[in-house]
């Protein structure tokens, strides 16, 4: 897999992911970093601009287009730098898979890549949050090496989150 910071040129190949997930009745993107509610120039610049210095509240993190040869599968997020607290209810690893994609092994190629980002940023542990009944994303984490820790309803939606910890 083929993983990289977004770029002014990947305006169309996101629109064509996002609208994927709508034609699928996904209105909730995984790992999109605000896209949907951004100027896509815009939202461009946000992700270098974290990638490079980070910001106050977040610290540093890297978001990244993840493709198998020239299609993109998914996005990634790398929260590396996040407070103990957001670390705790939103997690350090964030990743969505498009719908066609899915059951393909590609979740799994994610998680272990961001794993290895997070050692060699000097991680020692992570967090990774999914909901209750997303069984794919449940055992996805749980054959990358997560414990579960909490499970709570802190996003309001009628949802349960599920929340590991990974030993680095």
């Amino acid at each position: 897999m083929i993983y990289r910071l977004p770029g002014i040129n990947d305006q169309a190949i996101l629109q064509a992911y996002v609208q994927e997930h709508y034609d699928h009745q996904e209105d909730s993107i995984s790992a999109s970093v605000g896209l949907l509610a951004s100027d896509y120039p815009d939202w461009v610049e946000k992700i270098g601009a974290n990638a490079a210095s980070g910001n106050a509240q977040w610290g540093k993190s890297l978001l990244y287009l993840c493709f198998d040869q020239n299609n993109l599968v998914g996005l990634l997020s790398i929260r590396y730098e996040l407070p103990e607290a957001l670390s705790q209810s939103i997690g350090d690893i964030g990743y969505g898979v498009r719908p066609s994609e899915r059951n393909k092994g590609y979740a799994t190629a994610m998680l272990r890549y961001a794993l290895s980002v997070c050692r060699e940023k000097g991680k020692k542990r992570v967090i990774l949050g999914c909901y209750k009944d997303n069984a794919a994303s449940v055992a996805t984490i749980r054959k990358g090496g997560g414990v579960l820790i909490a499970e709570n309803d802190n996003y309001a939606q009628g949802r349960i989150s599920q929340y590991y910890s990974i030993d680095l």
